[in-house]
């Protein structure tokens, strides 16, 4: 049975600062040229909002899921990832993430049960307050029957 006490739980806020040095080389590992991302000011990639929660954090530490509950559960994949831009995140810019577990659910595909835990992180410019990016991920758990 998937961990249905963890649906909706506040994972927390975190502020990070959009570090130079990381962009570029995220970059060029996903295939984009590394010289469009390297100034001050600059954008970021798509899919960056990623390594926010795990590269340049200012304050607070944002929590993810409880992997260690998990991975005993089975085996442990990356799921759908998803951005919703409303602004471009910029190199330099500082930003507050709010996390949340969004949903919690399972499916039977016969040979397994596969459990979905869905997080969602809203993120915002630290100075103005304004939206910038959502992301939402799901991991995957892979039950033993």
């Amino acid at each position: 049975m998937a961990l249905d006490e963890l649906k909706g739980q506040d994972l927390g806020e975190q502020t990070v600062v959009v570090e130079r040095a990381p962009v570029p080389v995220f970059a060029k590992a996903v295939g984009e040229d590394p010289d469009t991302f390297r100034a001050d000011g600059g954008p970021v990639p798509p899919t960056y909002p990623f390594v926010w929660a795990y590269w340049g954090t200012e304050g607070g530490e944002l929590k993810g899921l409880p992997i260690g509950q998990l991975r005993p559960r089975g085996m442990i994949l990356h799921g759908e990832q998803e951005f919703v831009y409303h602004d471009q995140p910029r190199i330099g810019q500082r930003l507050i993430g709010h996390r949340t577990i969004s949903d919690v659910y399972e499916k039977d595909s016969g040979s397994a049960v596969m459990e979905f835990y869905v997080m969602e992180t809203a993120w915002r410019d630290a100075e103005s307050g304004a939206p910038v990016v959502d992301d939402k991920f799901t991991l995957i758990v892979r039950a033993k029957k």
